[in-house]
């Protein structure tokens, strides 16, 4: 189709196919949990350049770089609130187990087990904090495949690496003095132009002003792909790379497509949250973060980047993306 950019495609790495895409489509290798997440309506697949990422309700229960390679976030595993109480010998023996599992090609039990560890760790040991955004963020990349809103998504908590051509320029740094690798919620493709959309989505007031506010984020998105053109393109073309691959794999249809002559949108999605005991109405969720969104606040560099962006009102139980007239 003349529309589908195929330039820079990563299933091809010089002359040679890139060996983790290749098992991907293997029926004896990784086809086969391909097969499974497809399958399964509580899990996505996302695409990495070298790596992929299996999430379950907004977080990460697999980074696989191979067949036989896997990362897994130990502190799923986790029964202490306090992380010195914690035995950690023990943790190391489940990540273990759970690893073999999946070397082995059994996917399944793998899946089951990381599933187990990670709602335990959210419900006993974070008691929640940040679990209601991440569920609502899995709820709206499966209510937004293609067809089924206004949007397409993606991609999900994409995270700027410090090695590309678009790494963070701004004034932040981290508490090493570092640069930081900001995330992106969603990465969407707006089904009626076909523009490439960054979405930061907020539940509730009570992240609105502070350290991961609206306007820090408005402020990273501006200061690494937002930046100028050539940032810009280079972070098109990675994307249209994922479009190209998950259609490879059945994930995508072929008519979707990225109008890569279009710039990139950054805008933002809140949802209501009827547990926002400050700001228990709708209308005054809708105008606290227009406050936050609109008058300055951001005190690095004094400059209001998210003033004007566009948002997507979302109810508490819907996860369409809709452009509301």
């Amino acid at each position: 189709m003349s529309h589908i950019h195929k330039r820079g495609f990563h299933l091809i790495s010089g002359k040679k196919e890139n060996p983790l895409y290749t098992s991907l489509k293997d029926d004896n290798a990784l086809g086969q949990l391909v097969a499974l997440v497809k399958n399964n309506d509580n899990l996505t697949l996302e695409i990495r350049d070298n790596y992929l990422n299996i999430y379950y309700e907004g977080g990460s229960i697999a980074k696989i770089t191979s067949s036989k390679s896997v990362d897994l976030n130990k502190n799923y595993f986790r029964v202490c609130k306090n992380k010195r109480d914690e035995d950690w010998d023990k943790i190391d023996t489940e990540v273990k187990k759970a690893k073999s599992l999946l070397k082995a090609g059994k996917f399944q039990e793998y899946i089951d087990l990381v599933k187990t560890a990670m709602f335990n760790y959210w419900n006993n040991v974070l008691e929640g904090k940040g679990v209601d955004e991440k569920k609502s963020q899995h709820q709206i990349c499966l209510c937004n495949s293609y067809g089924y809103s206004d949007y397409t998504q993606l991609d999900v908590e994409y995270e700027v690496s410090k090695k590309s051509t678009f790494k963070y320029s701004g004034l932040r740094r981290t508490s090493k003095e570092e640069l930081p690798s900001p995330r992106f919620d969603i990465i969407a493709i707006r089904n009626c132009d076909h523009r490439l959309c960054i979405i930061e989505l907020k539940k509730g007031t009570g992240a609105l002003a502070d350290k991961s506010g609206v306007q820090e984020h408005a402020e990273s998105y501006h200061n690494t792909v937002g930046l100028n053109e050539k940032t810009q393109k280079d972070f098109l073309n990675e994307m249209q790379n994922i479009v190209v691959i998950k259609q490879s794999l059945g994930l995508l249809p072929e008519d979707v497509y990225i109008d890569l002559n279009l710039s990139l949108e950054y805008l933002f999605a809140y949802q209501y949250s009827s547990k926002d005991e400050l700001h228990p109405s709708k209308e005054n969720q809708m105008n606290t973060f227009l406050h936050y969104q609109n008058k300055t606040t951001y005190k690095l560099d004094k400059v209001n980047h998210a003033e004007g962006m566009k948002v997507l009102w979302l109810e508490e139980n819907d996860f369409t993306l809709r452009d509301k007239v």
